[in-house]
């Protein structure tokens, strides 16, 4: 039956006249399935999982450790804080702009720490770049290509602090992490190499993390985040109310370079 259905289509609308009506069913299926929604956190999703998941999931211990790598201003953090007020947060914003208008916004707010600094895979200096008109902008990003290519833009640049999750851990005698954000630009795998001890002794329960069009261009495909996780957690697309599982790797269906966030939970939960 569908393949009669999908002949007939082609046969009507595979035709040059048709291009604006194909791309208009394509823009509306890819927000079904979780991409491009990107207006606010209801709409991402990320208020409904929050609010559900992590909410739900912090009613079992007193000590929930959330980090929150790519802090940018603090909405973020300050989020999880309403639902979670017992929540010890460390969030982590490499930009100094940006880290100075996140230290404001979080100066009266208890357990929220504070970190001037990337993660990345291993630790040293590395070169944050933003848009040489518009400098703290939350597209800051440690590829310059970034700019030059998707944005088309001219840079300015900022050497910044680098460390690993492994190491914020050990240096601070966390022994694990309950939710782990990470939205940095298109360098989110980076930052998963630098947990390989905590994943390794599974010691994060859930993990965030960020997929756009920009991971075209720092060349990190879903794939890569599928064969470092999924033998251990479950992994699905945020929706705006719900979670869409990724049952297997399909490229046709995981590679669309667009905004959306993945979620991937132990198994063990």
């Amino acid at each position: 039956m569908l393949q009669f259905i999908f002949s007939m289509y082609r046969k009507l609308f595979a035709r040059e006249g048709f291009i604006k009506f194909n791309r208009f069913l394509y823009n509306c299926s890819i927000r079904g399935l979780g991409v491009y929604n990107y207006e606010n956190m209801n709409v991402s999703g990320e208020n409904s999982f929050i609010n559900s998941y992590i909410k739900e999931d912090s009613l079992k211990n007193n000590d929930y450790i959330v980090f929150d790598i790519g802090a940018n201003k603090g909405d973020y953090s300050k989020l999880i804080l309403q639902s979670i007020p017992n929540a010890k947060i460390f969030s982590f914003e490499p930009h100094p702009v940006t880290f100075k208008i996140l230290s404001d916004n979080c100066l009266k707010l208890n357990g929220i720490k504070l970190f001037n600094c990337a993660l990345s895979s291993e630790k040293g200096f590395l070169e944050l770049y933003d848009y040489k008109s518009k400098d703290g902008s939350s597209h800051a990003s440690l590829s310059s290509e970034i700019f030059t290519t998707v944005h088309n833009a001219e840079i300015v640049s900022h050497k910044v602090d680098v460390s690993t999750i492994d190491t914020i851990c050990k240096e601070h005698s966390i022994e694990k992490i309950d939710f782990l954000k990470i939205d940095v630009e298109g360098y989110e795998l980076d930052v998963l190499k630098g947990s390989k001890t905590l994943l390794q002794n599974n010691k994060v329960k859930f993990i965030q993390f960020e997929f756009t069009q920009l991971n075209s261009t720092t060349r990190i495909f879903f794939k890569d985040f599928w064969e470092l996780l999924s033998v251990k957690y479950k992994i699905y697309r945020l929706l705006p109310n719900g979670l869409l599982e990724i049952k297997r790797y399909d490229p046709t269906i995981n590679e669309i370079f667009g905004y959306q966030n993945f979620v991937a939970i132990h198994k063990e939960l």
